[in-house]
């Protein structure tokens, strides 16, 4: 098993549910997303194809099959609001206006979302470095450190599944401009 990891630096981080990936136009994409927030430590894509190898005796290895790949992207997330926490777990966010009060319940729901996930990333010479996760689904879990010295940070970590109908990349795409 190898990993190619890719360091992306700071950027902006959006979640949304997109109806049908596999055909939803751009502009039905973005209408979908809102940003989560500040990134603390900027963001990691890491792609880990698995192979199997068939080997004989006398030759060594004769052939080399991708038989599994498995697409992670991880970000802190410095700023949040509570609802944002519905993004990472198994939770009912609501607001209650009359009592003034916003809260998640957590835990007992047995599904986490399933989110279309974009970073874009914005390089020193102005181009943007955009990462889009087609169906991201939190499955880590968080935590939540609250310290009189340090920020709060969430550390998300979002597992790629795949999108059945896709042709040209069924995991995750990156589109540089150049």
């Amino acid at each position: 098993m190898s990993e190619q990891e890719i360091l992306l630096g700071s950027g902006n981080l959006s979640l949304g549910v997109v109806a049908n990936v596999a055909t939803a136009t751009e502009t039905e994409i973005a209408a979908a997303l809102t940003e989560v927030g500040a990134i603390s430590g900027g963001a990691t894509l890491t792609y880990t194809p698995t192979f199997k190898e068939i080997k004989s005796a006398n030759y060594g290895t004769l052939a080399s099959f991708l038989t599994d790949e498995q697409v992670t992207f991880t970000s802190g997330i410095l700023n949040w609001n509570l609802k944002n926490l519905e993004n990472f777990s198994a939770g009912a966010y609501s607001e209650d206006e009359t009592a003034g009060t916003r809260r998640i319940g957590i835990g007992g729901l047995k599904n986490i979302p399933i989110n279309y996930l974009r970073f874009e990333h914005t390089k020193p010479n102005g181009k943007k470095l955009t990462v889009n996760v087609f169906k991201a689904q939190s499955q880590n879990g968080f935590a939540l450190n609250f310290d009189n010295e340090n920020e709060t940070i969430i550390d998300a970590q979002f597992l790629a599944l795949a999108v059945p109908g896709k042709t040209d990349g069924t995991l995750v795409e990156i589109i540089e401009e150049i």
